[in-house]
C-alpha cells in the first residue's frame, strides 16, 4: 500500500501504534508499540523492543495489521500488509535503526 502524505502525517502524529500478529497456533496477538516510523512511501518500521511474541509470530506468518490513532484529531486507521524482520547485521538495519533511535531520543 502506498502511504499518502495525509497517512504519513497521521502516523507521525500518533503516540502509539498497535501491531496485530498471529501465533503459529493461530492465536491473535496485539501489542502497543511506541517507536515506529514510515520508511519511504510504502513501508512502516516498528522497533523490536521486548517483542519476542511479535517477532516469533512474524517469522511464522508475516501477515500483520497496524492501527494508528491521532488522538488530537480523533482520527484513526489500520493498515494491513506483510511484515519482515530486518536482521541486525545488514546495511538496511543500520539505516532503519538510525531513524528509530532518533525517535527514541538516543541519536
Amino acid at each position: 500500500m502506498k502511504l499518502n502524505d495525509a497517512v504519513r502525517t497521521d502516523i507521525a502524529n500518533s503516540v502509539l501504534c498497535w501491531l496485530a500478529t498471529v501465533s503459529p497456533e493461530g492465536v491473535p496477538n496485539v501489542t502497543p508499540k511506541e517507536i515506529f516510523a514510515t520508511l519511504g512511501d510504502d513501508r512502516i518500521v516498528v522497533a523490536d523492543i521486548a517483542s519476542s511474541n511479535s517477532v516469533r509470530n512474524v517469522a511464522a506468518n508475516p501477515d500483520v495489521c497496524v492501527s494508528f490513532v491521532d488522538v488530537f484529531r480523533q482520527r484513526g486507521f489500520k493498515i494491513t500488509g506483510r511484515a519482515r524482520i530486518v536482521p541486525k547485521d545488514t546495511e538496511e538495519f543500520a539505516a532503519v535503526a538510525a531513524d528509530l533511535l532518533r525517535l527514541a531520543g538516543e541519536a
